[in-house]
This record gives C-alpha cells, sequence and structure tokens, in this order.
C-alpha cells in the first residue's frame, strides 16, 4: 500500500520494519535537515501491526507543526527508529527524552518529556551486578591472611531467612550437599552462606547448606559467609523486590554446584510484573529479567508466551470462580468423580462391549493412544466414548481450531486457519475403527463417539447436585 507523505518530508525511512515481524508501536525522530532541530515521539499502531496507518506526529509546537504540514518542501527527515510493544517504545521515548531534557533542549521541537510505558519495579541491571559482585567474593569475611572468619551455627540458627525459590527438591539435594562434606571431610568445598545487612542480618542464600551442615563435626567451628554491609546497601537504596530479584540471580542455570532457580518461580516473577506493575509479557523488561537468569533468546521467545497463558488462566479462574471446573483432580472434582462412577456403570452394564476414556483435550496424541491401549485389552469392543475434558480456553481454542484475520503490511486483510485437534483426533480414529470395521458385517461393526467436557459449570443449578448426561 503506497502512501504520498506530506511535501515536507524529503526522506522517509521505514527500513528497520522490513525485517521485523507484525509490532504493536514505533518510535521515530523527525529531523529538521536545514538546523539538526528533532521532535521525537511513540506511536501505538491501530489495528495491531497496521504500519503505514496514516499517524505522522502528535506535537502542539507551533512552529514544527507549521513546518512539517506547510508547504516548503523537502526539508525534514522521518525515520523509524525502533519497533515493537507500546510499552517499550514509550519506555523508550521517555529516556530519549529524559537524557536530552527536549522541553528546554532548543535541538528538540518537543515541548514536554514523554510519559513513560511503566515504572521499572526494579533495577535489573543493578541486581545483576550485585549478584555478580557477591559470587565473586567481594563480601567474603576473610582475615587479613584471606582465612575464612566463620560464623557460628547459632548465630545463623537465629537469623531470618529467605527462600528464593518456589520449589526445591530439599530431601536430595539437602542429602547431596552433606555427602560432600563428609566425603570431602570438611565444609571447605560448599557455598559460601550469603548475608544481607549487617544491624540487621538476612541470611539471603545458602539455607540449603545450612541445613545439611549444621548438625555434622565437619561444621562445628561454624560456616563460611559473604556479609553485604549496610553502608553499600545504603548507597544504592535497594528495595524489597530488588533484594529477591538478587537472591534469584545468585542461583544461575549454569552453575552445577548449585540448584538454580526454578521456571515456577521466575514465571510467578514475570506474572506479578504483569498483575502489580502493569508490564507486558513482551517487554524488555521481562527479556532482561530472563536474560540475567541466564536463558538464550529462543527460550525467552517461548518462556513469555507461556507466561501470559498462564496468567490468563489465573484471571479466567478468578473471574469464574466457583463455576470453574478443575477436571484434572481426580481426588476432589465432583464432576469428575460422577464422570468416573458413570463410566464404570456404562462398561459394567454392557459387559464389555462398550470402554470408556476419560482424558485431556490439551494432549490429542496422548488421548489417542489412550483409547488404543484399551481397545488392545478389549478386543471384543464394540463402542468407545471419549470424554476430553478441557481445562481453560487456550485449550478449547485448540481443540476446537477456527479462523483468525490479521493485517499484513500491505494492509491486506489475511485469514489463517488452525487445525482442530479434535478433528485430527477423529481421523486418526476414523482410520483405526475403519479399518477394524473392514470384512465384518454390519451388525458387528465398531464405533465411536467423543462427548466434549466443558470447564465451565452454569452458575446456576435446579438445587440438586449436577451430574454428567
Amino acid at each position: 500500500m503506497s502512501m504520498k507523505h506530506p511535501p515536507s518530508v524529503k526522506i522517509f525511512d521505514d527500513s528497520i520494519m522490513m525485517d521485523l515481524p507484525d509490532v504493536e508501536a514505533i518510535y521515530y525522530e523527525i529531523t529538521n535537515l536545514e538546523n539538526g532541530i528533532k521532535y521525537i515521539g511513540s506511536h501505538k499502531l491501530v489495528p495491531f501491526g497496521n504500519w503505514l496507518d496514516g499517524y505522522y506526529h502528535s506535537s502542539e509546537n507551533e512552529e514544527f507543526y507549521n513546518l512539517f504540514w506547510g508547504l516548503k518542501k523537502d526539508l525534514f527527515e522521518y525515520k523509524i527508529v525502533d519497533a515493537g510493544i507500546h510499552q517499550d517504545m514509550k519506555n523508550l521515548e521517555n529516556k530519549i527524552g529524559t537524557d536530552n531534557q527536549v522541553h528546554t533542549n532548543p535541538k528538540y521541537y518537543n515541548l514536554a518529556i514523554p510519559n513513560k510505558g511503566f515504572k521499572s519495579p526494579a533495577r535489573i541491571e543493578l541486581c545483576e551486578w550485585t549478584a555478580n559482585l557477591i559470587r565473586t567474593n567481594a563480601f567474603n569475611r576473610v582475615n587479613e591472611k584471606g582465612e575464612w572468619i566463620l560464623r557460628p551455627t547459632l548465630d545463623i540458627e537465629g537469623m531470618i531467612k529467605h527462600q528464593a525459590r518456589k520449589y526445591v527438591d530439599a530431601k536430595n539435594t539437602i542429602k547431596d550437599i552433606k555427602q560432600k562434606v563428609i566425603e570431602n571431610n570438611s565444609i571447605d568445598k560448599t557455598e559460601p552462606l550469603t548475608l544481607w545487612g549487617e544491624s540487621k542480618e538476612l541470611l539471603l542464600d545458602g539455607n540449603r547448606t545450612f541445613i545439611a551442615c549444621k548438625g555434622l563435626k565437619q561444621a562445628k567451628a561454624g560456616f563460611k559467609v559473604r556479609q553485604v554491609p549496610d553502608w553499600f546497601i545504603e548507597e544504592h537504596k535497594y528495595t524489597q523486590l530488588e533484594v529477591e530479584l538478587i537472591a534469584e540471580f545468585l542461583n544461575p542455570r549454569d552453575e552445577v554446584e548449585k540448584e538454580p532457580t526454578d521456571a515456577d518461580t521466575v514465571y510467578d516473577t514475570i506474572i506479578k510484573n504483569k498483575r502489580v506493575y502493569g508490564i507486558d509479557f513482551a517487554s524488555e523488561y521481562n527479556k532482561k529479567y530472563l536474560r540475567a537468569h541466564h536463558y538464550h533468546e529462543k527460550q525467552i521467545s517461548q518462556m513469555l508466551p507461556v507466561a501470559k497463558k498462564m496468567y490468563e488462566v489465573e484471571e479466567e479462574k478468578k473471574e469464574y470462580g466457583s463455576t470453574y471446573i478443575q477436571w484434572d483432580d481426580t481426588e476432589n472434582c465432583q464432576e469428575r468423580i460422577n464422570l468416573e462412577k458413570k463410566c464404570e456403570s456404562i462398561e459394567s452394564q454392557s459387559n464389555g462391549r462398550t470402554i470408556t476414556i476419560i482424558g485431556s483435550a490439551g494432549n490429542g496424541k496422548g488421548l489417542f493412544v489412550e483409547v488404543l491401549d484399551k481397545m488392545m485389552v478389549s478386543p471384543n469392543f464394540r463402542h468407545v466414548i471419549i470424554y476430553p475434558y478441557i481445562k481453560d480456553k487456550h485449550i478449547r481454542d485448540k481443540w476446537q481450531g477456527g479462523q483468525t484475520v490479521k493485517m499484513n503490511k500491505k494492509g491486506d486483510l489475511v485469514t489463517k486457519t488452525k487445525s482442530s485437534a479434535r478433528q485430527n483426533l477423529c481421523d486418526r480414529l476414523d482410520y483405526v475403527i475403519g479399518s477394524m470395521n473392514i470384512g465384518l458385517s454390519e451388525e458387528y461393526y465398531k464405533s465411536y463417539e467423543v462427548i466434549d467436557l466443558d470447564y465451565l459449570r452454569p452458575k446456576q443449578t435446579d438445587g440438586n447436585q449436577s451430574d454428567i448426561s
């Protein structure tokens, strides 16, 4: 789609857009080619990905406005400098505006410093730098000879302790640490405990080492520690969230001797960034956070959509409350219990001629394998009833398939069809059961049916306990 630019635009450079997928927003700079004065700005594309939507700027500077929309020709260069999500483009615009104080700088047409997309809840670079300082022995408690000054067990016992990980395999990891100390007959090879502060000490990292060693004779003299001093903490004015991030970063994923911060903790942090601070999942802030945990770019591109789905499912559960059915909770979900009883009754009354399967619609291939396995166990079956349960809207969409309409960079509407996991299952079953029916008389034909189970129960009932029909 071609667009005729205002006469004042001599150079229009949007080359950066050519190698990018559909984006939400752009950051641009307009430069007066005669005197070098600039105007900076960002713009959210409406609809999403619709580049060249007719927008140029939103300046209220009368001088710049008249120059841009006046009849003078070939005065400006209009350049798209970056593109991505709207929050990141707003933050970039704010940073450049703040760094150059554009509202008072005669080299800019802007009348104000642009607002941020969001206020960063933590200084990730500072947290990563601090964790590296701690790991590289900057705060080791040693004497003039470089010998460790050990802290007694009772001192550590009484401290407040922080747990960075959501899940820890304590039984195995603590046992491993303990065994290594016994085999080495010393705590020499153990990681130092990390203490945060002096006037109010916090055991920031090393809980497992302390638990593993505190009853051993090798640790009777005390523990190696590294201690971040009060003056350092005060100088950088760490927030509580930043202290928690430092604890996470002390457990990087590529270290062998330490248990890395688990993925559940990482996902919780990203979801919290959205829920509490309004940070978009695909933001550069979240990418920095994941890079600090030593995830590579391909992993990051996969993890952020997963975090978004997890958040949306959590929000959906909160929205629907008690009407949300937890089908995979085999012990407490009454609908699941009722259905299993019904399936037992169906199979019992059919004398093995009917078999039933309850399985997740989120794993179509696994569900197909379950059906095959049960067919092999009951080769004389006549009918199969499959109950695929749907756990959330993402699984529902994958199960049902459908079409989406998007606009490409040329402005054309493109329809994309998503294959249906349900249809894939039925195609496989048609092939298998159709093959079984070859040579059989019609009265012995085998058949199947698929009965989808929704993940929402009615908000209103007749007062009786609901049943599966």
